[in-house]
């Protein structure tokens, strides 16, 4: 099923011929939770038989790049760490581009889980988890960055609080407010997000998907360019309303948060919708085809 074509901020796609990347987000299109989806190994298996590049773009700001490749290979699915990019390491690899001080010294007080802290060590900042943190030493914060982090509470928001009234730039990773898990929706980072924003007073640059953070730190992976890029994803507000923005081609699969009913009811609307994955085979022929490649 078409939908209508997706486009740049000006409103016009630029025409980048073939296909040369396919991008996939992983809650609710590669796995629900611990499970993987059906008809993943398959669709996967076809996308690198035409010698595609495969990046697997998520919001999920948890799990560093090397766990999530662990995941995924313990599924049966093929994956490097190099092929993960998460909105965790999207916003390590922004705050290294935007930070003053660029020597490592960086102060950050995060609200996250074990994957955050790790890919923020790794890009060389002093990061220091809120729960961790001295009222004194929060207030030093050159950046606050929240994640979702299931140990949240009420000390976390008091420290994030700090920092943001003391001056601290304020960096929210993504603003899902709810993920897809086997039990169904849970609250998401978002959710956790909005508590900060309204106790400190200031809005988040977002970094993770539908905003350009993610969308620059793919293009600068990969070097292939947006308009041979497709997108494909579960949720309209994100990963779909991501490739109109920055002008991918999109796919939507409904194995994930949305329906048939809430696809009717959007403004967002994909270039595509596959009931599931098992539909991207097919749809990369229709796509060679319409761009002469066979």
């Amino acid at each position: 099923m078409a939908g209508e074509a997706a486009g740049l901020p000006g409103g016009q796609r630029v025409n980048g011929g073939q296909i040369r990347l396919v991008a996939f987000d992983l809650d609710g299109v590669i796995y629900r939770g611990s499970l993987l989806l059906p008809h993943v190994p398959e669709a996967l298996a076809d996308v690198e038989r035409r010698g595609f590049s495969v990046r697997f773009v998520t919001n999920n700001s948890t799990k560093h790049r090397r766990e999530v490749a662990e995941i995924l290979r313990s599924l049966g699915v093929p994956a490097e760490p190099g092929q993960i990019l998460s909105s965790a390491a999207a916003t390590a690899g922004w705050l290294r581009a935007h930070a003053a001080r660029t020597d490592g010294a960086a102060r950050v007080l995060y609200v996250g889980e074990r994957g955050l802290g790790e890919e923020l060590f790794d890009a060389g900042f002093q990061a220091v988890h809120a729960l961790e943190a001295e009222l004194e030493e929060a207030k030093r914060a050159d950046f606050v960055v929240i994640g979702l982090d299931r140990a949240f509470n009420y000390d976390s928001l008091a420290r994030a609080q700090a920092a943001l009234l003391a001056g601290a730039r304020f960096i929210a990773t993504n603003g899902d407010t709810t993920y897809p898990a086997e039990e169904g929706l849970m609250p998401g980072a978002g959710a956790i997000v909005a508590a900060v924003a309204a106790a400190g007073g200031v809005t988040p640059t977002v970094i993770g998907k539908p905003h350009a953070g993610l969308a620059e730190a793919l293009q600068e992976d990969t070097g292939i360019p947006a308009s041979q890029t497709l997108l494909v994803g579960d949720r309209l507000e994100t990963d779909i309303d991501f490739g109109r923005r920055h002008g991918m081609r999109t796919a939507l699969v409904l194995t994930g948060v949305t329906t048939q009913e809430l696809l009717a009811a959007s403004s967002i609307k994909p270039d595509h919708v596959l009931a599931d994955i098992s539909g991207l085979p097919g749809l990369l022929d229709r796509l060679s085809r319409a761009e002469g490649g066979g």
